[in-house]
């Protein structure tokens, strides 16, 4: 019997502002900051103080805010933004700024790079050229590792990209979660999974792996949320917590009928396979494999296809073996972009396996 496995599833100093004198100015100091997405290690907001003008005249000044959102104390950070069309930098301060490509990145000075969990610092930007609010994104070398390594050999694993989703697995299947260094350890609710491993995770600074079987037909949801030390600081930083919630419904492998069940995954592609009448092919791949073809009809027999895309569930077809003879059942990828009026030039991933059944 084959069984695989597989796993599925970013000049130091102060430098003057220059003087501005123009018609028209606004202040707008004391607004809303708008807020970056928080990724590697830090945060950073932007305030817009001023702007005057409009288009090629137009002119801001903006004082960015940088959060240090990590376990650990960070040394030196970097906040990048895309430039609007014809916009340029005039001066800046408490940071080394350049633009290249329509880009502009700022890095500590030597005075602000070091900033402990939850602490802050700010700098300050004048730009000329069309007024618009900067998106800022920043990074800082105390970020946890961005690269999330899977358990190995799970049958299915998530990611962070997978919150919310629903998976579904065979009873005895493995589930393998990869989840960033801040994520607690998932908690398991419902009858259905039972814990079978968990390394990493808040407050130890390595990713998250953890690992859980199927054990009974039925539901289970696993949840954790995010954890930083600077929400136990005093005072505690406002640093929110990210919730991430995952759905699992568990089946009885189908029904057998006299002989036995092989479980083909993504590593099989271009096997070879034997299988006797009465043996049971299941094949089991991500989501973005549209439910595959049998060619030629009539050796297998197509017992329950679902998933696949473009449900955004995993793909699992059952095939019952009916009759001596060669049979390839094939798949491909598919992806919504490639539907769109400007197609994506997203390749597709071609996946066979071919099976020969006996008597």
């Amino acid at each position: 019997m084959i069984a695989s496995r597989r796993s599925v599833l970013t000049a130091c100093g102060i430098v003057a502002a220059t003087t501005v004198v123009a018609l028209g100015m606004t202040t707008v100091a004391g607004g809303a900051p708008a807020t970056a997405t928080t990724v590697g290690g830090c945060t950073a907001t932007v305030r817009v103080d001023s702007q005057w003008g409009s288009g090629a005249n137009g002119g801001q000044i903006t004082t960015f805010t940088v959060v240090n959102t990590a376990s650990a104390t960070a040394h030196r950070w970097t906040v990048s933004w895309p430039l609007a069309d014809s916009q340029r930098i005039v001066s800046s301060w408490n940071t080394s700024i350049a633009a290249t490509g329509g880009t502009a990145t700022a890095t500590n000075a030597s005075y602000n790079g070091v900033l402990a969990p939850g602490a802050s610092t700010t700098f300050g930007v004048q730009l000329a050229g069309p007024t618009s609010t900067p998106t800022p994104s920043c990074t800082n070398d105390a970020a946890p590792p961005t690269t999330v390594s899977p358990p190995s050999g799970a049958d299915v694993t998530v990611q962070e990209a997978d919150n919310q989703r629903t998976v579904t697995l065979f009873v005895g299947q493995t589930l393998g979660v990869a989840l960033a260094a801040d994520y607690l350890p998932p908690t398991v609710t419902g009858g259905a999974l039972s814990p079978l491993s968990s390394s990493g995770g808040y407050p130890t600074g390595q990713p998250l792996a953890a690992t859980f079987r199927a054990v009974t037909p039925g539901t289970a949801d696993l949840t954790t949320r995010t954890d930083h030390a600077c929400r136990y600081a005093t005072p505690p930083c406002a640093l929110p917590a990210v919730l991430w919630t995952l759905h699992v419904s568990v089946i009885e492998l189908p029904p057998t009928g006299t002989g036995q069940t092989v479980v083909v995954t993504a590593p099989d592609n271009q096997r070879d396979l034997t299988l006797r009448v009465g043996d049971t092919l299941v094949v089991s791949l991500a989501s973005n494999y549209l439910p595959p073809t049998v060619t030629p009809a009539g050796v297998v027999v197509a017992r329950e296809v679902t998933g696949g895309y473009p449900t955004g569930q995993p793909l699992v077809a059952s095939y019952l073996a009916t009759a001596p003879g060669r049979v390839d059942v094939a798949t491909i990828t598919d992806n919504v972009c490639r539907h769109a009026p400007t197609p994506c030039p997203s390749p597709q991933v071609r996946w066979v396996v071919h099976l020969t059944v006996t008597a």
